[in-house]
């Protein structure tokens, strides 16, 4: 999910921060190693702990140990028992655990984005983590721009996800504008949110914009709720029914849809999205589901040529740990 600057012309796409897409074509993308979690308060302990089990059966561009190493802290952070799962999804590996995470598989082991792109699960797979969630069990699934939404098509219709296959620009999220949802998820407060250490006031994670004693004034008026989310890409999809949209994209928002992914032109067809979402939840049987069409909002990453960072530590980023932290506490039902 490098900026994707040299594939685009000027105006090409209608874009929220900064300009580009965040493509995930260069390998100098590395899951940022000094990355550390705000959060310092556990709300499971080793008694209680969810066991989130992480797909890696399925050519993952996401690892827990690669580029979501970030995500996987912050989960552990909060008491999550996070496991690796190497195998194909069946009713009996599914059952050990609380929570799936499914974060960008793809059909295959590539070195190009060139079509044909085929299925990354089974219908054996999908009818497995179907009828888990249906008897309890909780999803977090992510699928970010062309091809990971069409490499997943048959776990998304199955969940009545409808994906928009393309590239879409970066967006924020605000409870402002209502497009970040009032829920439990962003009505819930994260302690981190509401004060750092030394009496700074905190705008979001690792944000500071006070000092002294209009650092208190500003700490007293802090709610620790989650007010603003930031994407950067993706895709988008439409909510099945009955599901909330959580990040909404607001008017004029595209997606671009070449034929090959990245390989944008002028000719390239276009989709509005406005209206769309980019993370929803619903419950599905006696589980529940949570989507999301952007990865790095999730991630903290770093060019490992220019140094630069992208996703958790970067501005308007601020309450996104806090976002994810309170999504896992929905799927955990620790509500």
């Amino acid at each position: 999910m490098n900026w994707l600057a040299k594939a685009l012309t000027a105006g090409l796409l209608t874009v929220g921060v900064g300009s580009g897409l965040i493509a995930c074509t260069d390998s100098t993308q590395q899951g940022d190693p000094d990355f550390t979690p705000q959060n310092t308060e556990r709300r499971f302990s080793a008694n209680n702990s969810p066991l989130v089990l992480f797909d890696e059966a399925h050519h993952n561009f996401l690892t827990m140990h690669g580029r979501y190493q970030a995500f996987t802290q912050v989960l552990k952070s909060d008491g999550y028992t996070v496991k690796a799962s190497s195998q194909p999804f069946s009713t009996t590996h599914l059952n050990q655990a609380d929570i799936l995470v499914i974060a960008n598989a793809l059909d295959r082991h590539r070195t190009d984005w060139s079509p044909p792109f085929g299925m990354a699960f089974t219908a054996q797979e999908v009818s497995a983590v179907i009828g888990w969630i249906e008897q309890g069990g909780s999803l977090f699934l992510v699928a970010d721009h062309t091809p990971f939404p069409r490499v997943i098509d048959n776990l998304a219709t199955a969940l009545g996800v409808e994906f928009s296959h393309g590239h879409v620009g970066e967006a924020q999220f605000s409870t402002a504008d209502n497009t970040l949802a009032q829920h439990a998820i962003t009505l819930a407060v994260v302690p981190a949110l509401r004060t750092l250490p030394g009496g700074m006031s905190m705008t979001g994670f690792g944000v500071t914009s006070a000092v002294g004693g209009a650092a208190s004034a500003a700490a007293e008026q802090s709610t620790g709720q989650i007010e603003r989310v930031r994407s950067f890409g993706g895709s988008a999809f439409k909510v099945p029914q009955d599901a909330v949209s959580l990040l909404t994209l607001g008017a004029d928002k595209i997606a671009v849809t070449p034929d090959v992914p990245f390989q944008i032109t002028a000719d390239s067809p276009r989709v509005d999205v406005s209206g769309w979402s980019q993370g929803a939840v619903f419950e599905f049987g006696k589980g529940r589901v949570a989507v999301f069409a952007e990865g790095m909002m999730f991630s903290s990453q770093v060019d490992s040529k220019s140094g630069k960072k992208y996703g958790l530590a970067s501005p308007g980023a601020e309450h996104n740990e806090g976002f994810l932290l309170n999504v896992m506490h929905w799927l955990a039902r620790a509500e």
